[in-house]
């Protein structure tokens, strides 16, 4: 037996946990510390050594919470204070839980924070988090219910089992509903509140500018960026092209000022089609294959330079198609010598020097091998950590950096021997996942290399970063873990597909497709191609539900004898009127009985079936036909 408070309290305790891993990553510790020290004063006072508080105390308490939570709102921040409130707030109600509505408001707050979760992240882990919570939140229901008709009351194990298979079974017969309103309501994958929760997208990742060392911090990081949905393809063009940046001021690069608008152009045979499933970011740039000629499902603008943007920062998930060009060099008009050329007054005399030695008197095709022979020789190395403080440092003296050192490097001494150039940010690589069927794109990829204009042939894409340098994508993509967070991302990214981004478009759609079904099958009414398949899973099914059908019998008969002898005298004594509880004890309904009579008849029973049960902990043979032969005198 089982006390029904003991077990409302676990089984809260266990919802609150859920709660507080949904936003575990978003809280500030102080908020961490204070929830268990709550929980642990909690179980204290409720299992171990119980003591009054008082009510009038955890109320200030819980105001002063919330005044402080919302004091600390700003236009950066205003989810991330809330939840550290409301985890705040659940702990001091599990402190105070005495009373169901104390209970109805931790269940509440429960729910907030896995709301507020959803506001943060729109990932799978959302329904691994949603659906325990469900059952354990219509389980505590539950259970209020039988607190509530009878304070202190003790339930058997197996009641509580079967108030756990009933509050599951509510939850699968919800599944067709929850299934048949997700198609038909209508719906944006534009998750509500969205702009509440802004900054917290793009805080790390890729930027609008490359300044010497900056990408070393982004490429520690392994939040995920995009997936994209293709056949795989050969290591070397996997660029993904997202920005051009054209103007140096001796340590950081950006985008011109004046942005060249192209007009679009069509996709043609042997380009590569590639399904952009993009993370909210907070930046308008869209990536693709270098390089990206058509986008479609999203409007964009498209610059001369061979990159797209969208009007607004991607605060959403976003899909899109994108077909690319991959071969090189790329056509494209000449660019302005005076841009592609232009290099800081004060650049340092001693790289001039090394760009004349390396480049004076030979073609622009010469120069460029030249230089790229010498970025790649063995007297720099890639590194990320005590990184030089400037392009001069890092050429003659430190010559170790990372991928913007040897890119700008590059870029620098082509520009100083006369060769238009500039610098491409994006992604190098990605992991392909096999079973899904799609490059997963991360941080850690985030990269940067040169394009250099060659006369008669275009613009070349130029990697001087040295190939086998161990990056950080390269030695995460080598771990184990990383083959098992490929294999768990399948469901992040099914999820994404199947869920996050079904909108009023694909319900559109989904019509369409019934009414062009309907209509060719009446003016074709013969069986459409795929009525086999069809049948075939049909008949599986019903072959499945007929084994089904024919071993519940096996199984009932499987059932443990005290179960089946309960069972039998619950049933007869339902026939004299008197209804045993699925939670209620023998003897406490012997007592129930008004006929002296009969209350002796069920006792004769009640007796030895609990001597044998619940003492002895065996039923014999013996005992199972005494006990079925006081069953037929009932």
């Amino acid at each position: 037996m089982v006390k029904t408070k003991t077990a409302l309290f676990i089984v809260t305790y266990l919802s609150a946990f859920i709660g507080y891993i949904t936003v575990t990553a978003h809280v500030h510790p102080a908020s961490h510390a204070a929830f268990w020290g709550l929980a642990i004063v909690s179980a204290i006072r409720h299992g171990l050594r119980p003591f009054q508080l008082s009510r009038r105390l955890l109320n200030l308490l819980a105001v002063s919470v919330m005044v402080l939570s919302l004091s600390r709102l700003s236009a950066d921040f205003l989810v991330e204070p809330l939840l550290d409130g409301i985890l705040v707030l659940a702990g001091i109600k599990l402190l105070e839980a005495e009373k169901a509505r104390d209970y109805m408001q931790i269940y509440l707050l429960c729910l907030f924070l896995l709301l507020g979760s959803g506001l943060m992240t729109l990932s799978a882990s959302f329904l691994f988090y949603l659906v325990p919570l469900a059952l354990l939140l219509t389980v505590s229901l539950m259970l209020l219910a039988f607190e509530d008709a009878e304070p202190g009351a003790a339930l058997p194990r197996g009641a509580l089992r079967q108030i756990a298979w009933n509050a599951g079974a509510m939850g699968l017969l919800s599944v067709p509903v929850a299934a048949l309103l997700f198609l038909i309501l209508p719906r944006t994958n534009f998750p509500l509140l969205n702009f509440l929760n802004q900054a917290a997208f793009g805080r790390t990742g890729f930027t609008e500018t490359v300044r010497l060392g900056e990408v070393a911090s982004i490429q520690e990081d392994s939040a995920v960026v995009f997936r994209a949905r293709m056949e795989p393809v050969n290591e070397r063009i996997l660029y993904w092209r997202g920005i051009v940046l054209d103007e140096f001021d001796g340590t950081t690069w950006r985008p011109s000022r004046l942005e060249e608008i192209a007009p679009g152009e069509a996709a043609e045979e042997g380009d590569l089609r590639q399904v952009i499933y993009m993370e909210p970011y907070g930046l308008n740039r869209l990536f693709g294959l270098d390089r990206p000629v058509e986008i479609e499902g999203i409007p964009t603008r498209r610059g001369a330079d061979g990159t797209f943007r969208v009007w607004s920062p991607i605060f959403k998930k976003t899909r899109y198609v994108v077909w690319s060009r991959v071969t090189t060099p790329h056509r494209e008009p000449p660019p302005d010598p005076r841009k592609l050329l232009a290099l800081p007054h004060d650049l340092p005399p001693r790289i001039r020097r090394l760009a004349s030695q390396l480049t004076e008197g030979k073609t622009p095709k010469d120069a460029v091998r030249e230089v790229l022979h010498y970025l790649q020789s063995e007297r720099y190395r890639y590194a990320l950590a005590d990184l030089p403080r400037d392009l001069e440092s890092f050429l003659f003296e430190n010559r170790k950096g990372n991928c913007e050192y040897f890119a700008s490097a590059l870029a620098v001494l082509l520009r100083l021997g006369g060769v238009p150039s500039r610098l491409v940010g994006g992604y190098r690589g990605g992991y392909y996942n096999e079973a899904g069927g799609y490059y997963l794109v991360l941080q850690k990829h985030a990269h940067v290399w040169t394009e250099a204009y060659l006369p008669g042939s275009g613009w070349v894409r130029l990697d001087p970063t040295p190939p086998l340098a161990v990056t950080p994508a390269l030695a995460y993509g080598e771990r184990l873990l990383t083959r098992l967070r490929l294999l768990m991302d399948i469901l992040n990214y099914h999820w994404f597909r199947l869920v996050v981004d079904y909108d009023v478009e694909r319900q559109l759609s989904l019509v369409r497709r019934a009414r062009a079904l309907a209509r060719n099958l009446v003016q074709d009414p013969s069986p459409p191609r795929w009525w086999k398949p069809a049948a075939a899973t049909a008949g599986a099914l019903g072959i499945l539900m007929a084994a089904v059908g024919m071993i519940a019998p096996i199984w009932k008969r499987r059932e443990k004898p005290e179960r089946r002898l309960r069972r039998i005298f619950a049933g007869k004594m339902r026939r004299h009127g008197y209804e045993l509880l699925p939670w209620e004890g023998l003897k406490e309904f012997a007592l129930r009985i008004e006929s002296e009579e009969m209350r002796r008849r069920a006792l004769q029973f009640i007796g030895p079936f609990n001597e044998a049960v619940y003492r002895k902990g065996v039923l014999d043979v013996t005992t199972i036909r005494y006990l079925k032969k006081e069953l037929r005198g009932l």
